[in-house]
């Protein structure tokens, strides 16, 4: 079903505005709830609204491996080639997402779904891929989606 075919419900709605005010921050964002209640597809919805010249979406639904993994599956969605270790990877990575944003003038924006299988040497390592210019230059949006027990988990943390 394509996403403008959705019923647009106002928890819908409400989804959407959060999400567009994290795209306007470039920051990070969490989205959860219980399997079934349409965080995948709240997703969909805002990004297929989203302008192809203004922002550029990565997808990733794997999470359940290491941080090299992570990177790889990120490298993929960007069209990189896969590096062999992970200082090379996050570095590769972080070069792609500057292009993007300083040369191309988009705004890369990550959706790591199903996030609530990601370990937390992961979570801290994928934190570290907004920081650009020490903090003071947001150029990736990030946003976690995963089942409620991720709030708990990042709430904990």
């Amino acid at each position: 079903m394509a996403s403008e075919d959705l019923f647009e419900s106002q928890t819908l709605r409400e989804a959407q505005a959060r999400l567009r005010h994290l795209l306007r921050l470039r920051g990070i964002g969490l989205l959860t709830g219980e399997a079934g209640s349409g965080k995948t597809t709240a997703c969909r919805r805002i990004t297929s609204t989203l302008h192809s010249g203004l922002y550029r979406t990565f997808y990733i639904p794997l999470t359940t491996g290491n941080v090299m993994d992570m990177y790889k599956s990120i490298a993929w969605e960007l069209g990189l080639p896969t590096e062999r270790n992970r200082a090379s990877a996050f570095r590769q990575v972080r070069a792609e997402i500057s292009r993007l944003t300083l040369e191309s003038k988009q705004l890369p924006v990550l959706i790591i779904d199903e996030a609530h299988h990601l370990r937390n040497d992961v979570l801290e390592d994928l934190r570290l891929l907004t920081n650009y210019a020490m903090d003071s230059d947001p150029r990736l949006c990030m946003l976690f989606v995963g089942l409620t027990e991720l709030r708990r988990r990042l709430g904990m943390a």
